[in-house]
């Protein structure tokens, strides 16, 4: 597998990232007021786990490294903002 892979990876998971976080921050209005900060809290992580995702082609492991980076925003973010 090709280690730039990660680049196209890096840059979908920013355009999520980024919309889901203007989403939250404009028109997420939840019931309990809480929730919003756990909106902002996934969001946050989403955007650094991305941010890291960048550097994925120059590790040693690139495939794992990625890999594990996107299994994170996958179990801890998406799950958090599909609730």
């Amino acid at each position: 597998m090709d280690p730039r892979l990660w680049h196209k990876v890096a840059a979908l998971s920013g355009m999520a990232a980024l919309g889901l976080g203007t989403y939250g921050a404009h028109g997420f209005k939840p019931k309990n007021p809480s929730y919003k900060d756990v909106w902002h809290t996934a969001s946050l992580y989403h955007l650094v786990h991305t941010a890291a995702l960048v550097a994925a082609p120059i590790t040693n492991r690139p495939n794992i490294f990625g890999g594990l980076l996107t299994a994170g925003i996958l179990a801890f973010s998406a799950t958090v903002k599909l609730v």
